[in-house]
């Protein structure tokens, strides 16, 4: 079974790799934030309270201000979005109770697949891709035109 990537936007979250990615490139996540961001998008448009985030993320038996041990993973995960609270795109607020994930994502967060097994491109047949995609002509030497009569 492929590891689990959930795309959303242009934001790709890949559970297995423990990494957030914004076309393709890597974004900077602490560890909490980002595993309250795979909480969100687990739950998907659940409404997720304030009490299962605390469950989640630190457990029945932690003595730490929850409170703000959540306000700040959500604060450091709207900016990792570039997410406005009073325009959510991604995470919308529903006050005094909790939080919900409201961004469509690829089929509901499953899996994503990788690469087919034994998928292999040669150098050779990689770069006529590119060249045909940049709209290219390959460099070939072409033989030279028959003449009438020449066999």
């Amino acid at each position: 079974m492929p590891e689990k990537r959930v795309r959303f936007a242009e934001f790709e979250l890949d559970f297995g790799r423990f990494q957030l990615y914004r076309g393709g490139s890597p974004v900077r996540l602490e560890g909490l934030p980002l595993q309250l961001l795979m909480f969100l998008i687990d739950n998907q448009r659940q409404l997720v309270t304030r009490e299962q985030i605390a469950e989640a993320l630190w457990g029945k038996d932690v003595f730490v201000d929850i409170e703000q041990g959540i306000n700040t993973a959500i604060r450091k995960v709207r900016m990792a979005l570039e997410d406005d609270s009073a325009k959510p795109q991604y995470l919308q607020t529903v006050v005094g109770r909790g939080y919900r994930f409201v961004a469509p994502t690829n089929a509901a967060g499953e899996a994503i697949p990788g690469p087919a097994e034994g998928f292999t491109v040669s150098a050779e047949d990689f770069g006529r891709a590119i060249m045909a995609a940049a709209g290219l002509e390959l460099d070939v030497p072409k033989a030279p035109p028959k003449v009438r009569g020449e066999s």
